[in-house]
């Protein structure tokens, strides 16, 4: 048997153990744990966000200005580098969540991405809002959790 007819049955091997490893085991997991053990202070799980504040919340995107990211439905855009002017947009908006008490939830690209923690400290040091809380793992566990996602910008 030539080399090509090895690979194509070394192929089709592998391709029948794949199918068989998830249908056996099922999809990956692709969730990102989440528990108060692991959270730094000022830090929250999207499920918490969901399911204990029922999603009712002003959601922050601070991954910055990129053409063609996936945007989060409803969420307002603050960029680290373009603080002042995205700010200045969004403060009325804001601060109108703080007199009606919701809470404010910022996220950016990672866990250990800082744009999200820098947003957070000017927001209460300009006294924007007082209730100011980061995604823990940012927009990876947004993506796994799936319930915000909309189309493209």
């Amino acid at each position: 048997m030539s080399w090509i007819g090895q690979s194509f049955v070394f192929l089709g091997i592998a391709v029948v153990c794949a199918l068989g490893t998830r249908m056996i085991a099922g999809e990956y997991d692709r969730s990102i744990p989440c528990s108060t053990e692991l959270l730094s202070e000022h830090e929250i799980c999207v499920s918490t966000v969901f399911d204990d504040w029922n999603g009712d919340v002003i959601w922050i995107d601070a991954r910055g200005r990129k053409p063609g990211k996936t945007m989060v439905s409803g969420a307002l855009e603050i960029s680290e580098d373009h603080w002042d002017e995205d700010s200045e947009k969004v403060a009325q908006q804001i601060f109108q969540a703080k007199v009606a008490s919701k809470k404010v939830v910022v996220f950016c690209e990672t866990d250990a991405c800082g744009s999200s923690h820098y947003i957070r400290k000017k927001l209460i040091s300009n006294r924007i809002h007082d209730d100011v809380y980061v995604i823990y793992s940012g927009w990876k566990a947004i993506q796994a959790d799936g319930r915000l996602l909309s189309s493209e910008e």
